[in-house]
Order: structure tokens, then C-alpha cells, then sequence
């Protein structure tokens, strides 16, 4: 089936803008009080904002100590939101791609030059510009040259614009493959590609004769101890998981993910977990050793696209303040959330509302600022 241009824009508009951003104190372990002032200030001017019915929960943490801070409801008449609700985490899923990347590149498993195209059925033509072939390290770098969305997404006869990833298959995304042109050269420029990390878990979990979710549950959110965090939830989390809305406040659907695109942003979490994830990036989450060592490896610059930031293993990173920022972002129609954090203060923070509405990023960059602010303070005093 082709779709009608207007259809078509439309499918684009959703899904390529998506995926890519008084307060209850649940949990304070040792953070100052004008810390926590100043966090749910920001905490409570970003829920103002946001229409009735839903709710945002914000993760911190600063050296040894977090705080988990939460305001508004899981939906309309609904249970407040708290450090235990799960949300979509969307395009931040992304980050849990590149670290399984790097667990495998660690453990001898691939490397990050390997081409796609080996690991891929011999049926499948792999995309390619000149005679070269794409790497893993051009995919979960943006690099690759990869349209953002698979030429034939969208065309599935069981196609839905409000769960758009829902219908697209492997055997999509290997016809996909077939008829995709890249858009430069490989490793010559930067292009956000949902398609390219998709692509990827997809290897990853082929050259691990397993399924994504299996994978990213096995390798990364199992060992750290990560109860709410899975592709698919198990029946307690999934009471636990929020209703989404649209930026008017309008209800809108869960997003459900095949295997073809899950490494781009399937995941669904809590902030609980999430701040574990978070600790985890700056060493304090007891990771096993060989876990450890992937979570390094995964800050590495892979690429640097002079001027805007470099890319590590999912990460985008950038100077703030005087600080280097690592950080991701994630929204699907109901549901926005941001990471970031600095290895070298052990500070970070982790924001996830159930509503698609705009502002979210620049709400966790300020309160990445304060936190920052703060333990630059204490490193003085």
C-alpha cells in the first residue's frame, strides 16, 4: 500500500519530530534543603505548565546523594505520579543501544568497524553509497547516512499513525534496507537516524541470537538491578505505567514496538530506575565489573561534528557552563523525558512527564545547572 502524500507528511511529522524533551519530596538521602528549594521550583513551574490530568517526576543526583521529586497524577482522576510510575523514555532508549554496543564491543563479541551488511541474512542488500559498506560505529553515531525513517515506514497494511511503529516487522525493515539510499557518504556527516539505531539493536540482537529486549534486559537492566525498566512489562510495572498525553492535554496512545525498530526507542521506566541507570553512568551503582567497564567505553567521542557537540556510544554530549554534558532526550505522542549528567562532578538528573509538551529539555539543562552549581559550591568550600 503507498500512502497519500498528506498521510505520508503526516506519519513523518509524528513520527521523526518524536523520539529524538507545590512538589512532594519522595526522597531525599543527605541533599541540602536550598538545593531542594531551588530543584522543585523548576519542578513546580514545568507542571504548571503542563494541561490537567498529568505529571512529571525528577531524579538527582549530586556526588553521594539523590533525590527523587514528583508532582501531578499518572492520569485524570488518576494516582499521583511517583518515583515507582513508568513512563515511555522514547528516544533516551537510544543510550541503552550504544551501551549494549559497547558491552559487546568489550567483551570481544563485534567490533565497532564491523560492517552491517555481515551480519544481516544474505538475502538483504544492505544500503551502501561509493562501494562502502556501513559499520557500527557509523550507526550509533548517525553517521551511516541513514534516512531518518525507513523509506517504506508506513506502508504496512496494518499501518496506524497513532502507534506508528507497531506494524513495522523485521521483514519491513529488511525490505526497507533493499530500497534505502543513503544520504552521504558513510562517516562523513552527521543525520539523526531512528532508522540506523533500530538497525542496530536489531544486529546487536541477531549477532547475540537473541531479541533486543532480551538483550538490553539481560546485559544492562537485570545487573544493575532495573525492575521497571523493559520493552515489554511484566504485569507489576505495567499497573504502574502512566497514561501519555498530547501537548493540549488530550489522552494519546502507548506506542508498541516490533523487533525491527526497538533499539530506537522501546523502552518504558520509572525514575527509581532510571536514577540507578543514572548512578550507574557516574560509577556508584555497583555495576558488574565487566558492565563497568562498557559504561567507559560508551562515554568515548566517536564522532565530533565541529561546533555542535561530539557523539559517544548514543550520547550526545556538549559544553555547559563550563562543564562537558553528556545527554539524551525522548518523546512519543504521550510521553517526554531527558538524561544528562558530568562524570567529573557525579552529578546528573533525569526528568520524565507523561505528556508530550514542549520545554522538558531546557527544564533539565537548568536543573543540571543547579545541581552542578551546587557541587561546584561544595568542591569549594
Amino acid at each position: 500500500m503507498i500512502l497519500s502524500s498528506s498521510r505520508y507528511r503526516s506519519v513523518l511529522v509524528l513520527a521523526t519530530g518524536l523520539l529524538l524533551l507545590g512538589c512532594d519530596l519522595l526522597e531525599n538521602e543527605g541533599a541540602g534543603q536550598g538545593d531542594t528549594t531551588k530543584v522543585a521550583s523548576l519542578v513546580q513551574e514545568r507542571h504548571n505548565e503542563q494541561p490537567g490530568g498529568t505529571g512529571v517526576v525528577v531524579g538527582i543526583v549530586d556526588e553521594s546523594d539523590q533525590q527523587t521529586l514528583a508532582r501531578g497524577v499518572t492520569r485524570a482522576e488518576g494516582d499521583s505520579v511517583d518515583k515507582h510510575t513508568v513512563f515511555e523514555i522514547g528516544s533516551i532508549t537510544k543510550t541503552f543501544t550504544g551501551l549494549a554496543l559497547a558491552d559487546r564491543v568489550e567483551q570481544g563479541a563485534v567490533r565497532l568497524g564491523a560492517r552491517v551488511a555481515a551480519s544481516l541474512p544474505d538475502s538483504v542488500d544492505g544500503p551502501g553509497q561509493n562501494e562502502e559498506s556501513i559499520t557500527l560505529k557509523q550507526l550509533v553515531t548517525h553517521t551511516a547516512g541513514m534516512p531518518r525513517l525507513p523509506p517504506n515506514f508506513g506502508e504496512e497494511p496494518e499501518f496506524e499513525s497513532t502507534d506508528p511503529y507497531a506494524a513495522y516487522s523485521v521483514a519491513e525493515l529488511h525490505r526497507g534496507l533493499d530500497g534505502t539510499t543513503l544520504l552521504h557518504p558513510p562517516g562523513t556527516a552527521y543525520q539523526y537516524s531512528n532508522f540506523g539505531v533500530g538497525l542496530l539493536g536489531h544486529v546487536l540482537a541477531r549477532r547475540s541470537d537473541t531479541t533486543y529486549r532480551a538483550l538490553i534486559r539481560d546485559r544492562i537492566s537485570a545487573r544493575l538491578g532495573m525492575e521497571d525498566t523493559w520493552g515489554e512489562l511484566p504485569e507489576g510495572p505495567k499497573q504502574r505505567l502512566a497514561t501519555g498525553h498530547r501537548s493540549g492535554g488530550s489522552v494519546a496512545p502507548h506506542w508498541h514496538w516490533r523487533e525491527s525498530m526497538a533499539g530506537a526507542g522501546a523502552l518504558r521506566s520509572s525514575a527509581r530506575d532510571m536514577v540507578t541507570y543514572l548512578k550507574a553512568q557516574l560509577g556508584q551503582a555497583g555495576a558488574p565489573s565487566p558492565l563497568r567497564r562498557a559504561i567507559e567505553r560508551s562515554h568515548t567521542t566517536l564522532y565530533d561534528r565541529q561546533g555542535a557537540g561530539p557523539i559517544a556510544y548514543g550520547w550526545h554530549v556538549r559544553e555547559q557552563n563550563g562543564h562537558i554534558v553528556f545527554w539524551h532526550n525522548g518523546e512519543t505522542e504521550g510521553f517526554k523525558s531527558f538524561i544528562g549528567f558530568n562524570p567529573e562532578r557525579d552529578a546528573g538528573v533525569v526528568v520524565l512527564s507523561n505528556v508530550a509538551q514542549g520545554g522538558l529539555d531546557e527544564m533539565g539543562f537548568a536543573l543540571l545547572d543547579t545541581v552542578l552549581t551546587n557541587t561546584e559550591g561544595d568542591g569549594q568550600g
